[in-house]
């Protein structure tokens, strides 16, 4: 019985054995027949997988990109407000990745000092828009970039590129030029401007007529905005810009004394008591012909119903170069704090705003001009009458220097000046006075009123 057990057991286990062997055969071969006959099962989710982890990066780059913020701060009238407002949301339009955020100051003044405080603190907007005057209140407190390589400063208007200096170095991206002298005539009485200022002077002999208040042209001589000009068409200068320091006493100076001289005493084609309203009405009245006077008056001169236009100011009386306004205008600067991806972003928007498209919608839609030597290549500009003209005086004007310091300038030239005509002083002393003036007015020591008393 044993034995019989013993045998038993042993067939039994072997035909478990065998039935084990079985099932893992039967088993091999569906996994195999699974892959012989749905071979893309495997390679479709692996696929997929792939998809999925590109899918995750593109979103993960998008999102970086939206991550970038920039901050403008600005002081600008109502009209460029509202212009800059369209032109950043024209960018962001175009740059998905970059938004800008703005705010607007009230005065420059406020924005300067907001402006520093937050700068010296590690903080504040990555740019700020506003006039020249800007660069010397804020370049010596190192709260600005110097711009080396971001900008080609040949493509800007010469005037614009010497104020956007300090102490020889770049610190403001010219933006907007305005505020600058042109001629101003009417077309009803003259069909073409002079050239040269000998024909305003033929021109005032022949219409004249003083009884009945008739005038060829006027000079707002009692400005010295209106008579810094001729210094720089007589090829010199008020300033250095390089070191800010005074240049009045010169042969161009001497020269732009004796031209008022000529055309005040000797030929009498003008009167130099006649206040700036008073000229302005006349020329509004059709009783003057020609005026000198700012770019930002044209259109209260074509609401008079006026039919004007305006030129550069003619070639200096015994010379053959043009007068030399003051200009200036608006400009970008950078914070010193501003790296990275802020500072790329910052770069793109400006090089966006000095498009052309941009320095037309802003002529078109504001009172002030482009920044760009050759936009008056531009079809735009070339068929408007105005805007070509004016540019082309735009093109000759020279920085105006920073306010405290062209206030000295001025005050020193319109006293003079007004001894010059009265006869009270010969032009060819006037220089070297204007400049003795210029510098005690500058450094305090005494006003121009006490200076001439001690004369």
């Amino acid at each position: 019985m044993i034995g019989n057990m013993s045998g038993y057991r042993s067939r039994a286990a072997l035909k478990l054995l065998i039935i084990y062997i079985i099932l893992t055969l039967l088993l091999s071969l569906n996994t195999v027949s699974c892959s012989l006959f749905n071979p893309e099962i495997e390679t479709d989710s692996g696929k997929a997988e792939e998809e999925a982890v590109e899918n995750g990066e593109g979103e993960l780059a998008a999102a970086e990109e939206l991550e970038v913020q920039i901050n403008l701060w600005d002081c600008l009238e109502p009209e460029e407000r509202f212009t800059l407002m369209e032109s950043i949301d024209d960018f962001m339009a175009e740059n998905s990745h970059i938004y800008i955020e703005t705010r607007h100051f009230r005065s420059r003044e406020e924005l300067e000092d907001q402006f520093e405080a937050a700068s010296l603190a590690g903080a504040g907007p990555e740019l700020v828009l506003m006039d020249f005057d800007g660069v010397q209140r804020l370049a010596p407190g190192n709260v600005v970039k110097e711009i080396i390589d971001e900008t080609d400063y040949s493509l800007f208007l010469d005037g614009l590129v010497e104020i956007s200096e300090y102490s020889g170095r770049n610190y403001m991206i010219p933006f907007r030029s305005s505020d600058f002298l042109v001629l101003f005539y009417n077309k009803d009485l003259l069909d073409e401007p002079p050239i040269i200022f000998e024909e305003i002077i033929e021109y005032c002999k022949e219409v004249n007529n003083f009884s009945e208040g008739i005038y060829g042209f006027l000079l707002n001589a009692g400005e010295a905005d209106w008579i810094i000009p001729f210094i720089g068409g007589y090829e010199d200068w008020i300033v250095d810009y390089s070191s800010n320091s005074l240049t009045l006493a010169n042969q161009a100076t001497e020269k732009t004394m004796e031209f008022l001289d000529y055309i005040y005493n000797e030929e009498k084609i003008l009167y130099y008591d006649i206040e700036y309203s008073e000229i302005n009405e006349l020329f509004k009245n059709g009783n003057a012909h020609m005026i000198i006077d700012n770019i930002q008056s044209v259109k209260e001169y074509q609401e008079a119903g006026l039919n004007i236009s305006v030129s550069k100011i003619p070639r200096v009386w015994q010379g053959d170069k043009y007068p030399t306004p003051l200009i200036s205008g608006l400009g970008f600067m950078i914070n010193i704090n501003c790296y990275g991806s802020e500072l790329e972003a910052v770069n793109e928007y400006i090089q966006y705003m000095l498009t052309e498209k941009v320095q037309i919608d802003w002529t078109l839609n504001t009172d002030t001009f482009p920044v760009l030597k050759n936009i008056d290549r531009n079809e735009a500009v070339r068929n408007n009458d105005i805007v070509y003209n004016a540019f082309e005086q735009a093109k000759v004007c020279r920085g105006k220097p920073e306010e405290e310091l062209i206030m000295v300038i001025r005050d020193a030239i319109r006293d003079n000046v007004k001894n010059v005509i009265s006869g009270d002083m010969l032009p060819e002393d006037a220089a070297l006075k204007i400049q003795e003036d210029a510098l005690r007015l500058r450094s305090g020591t005494v006003p121009v009123e006490e200076a001439e008393e001690t004369e």
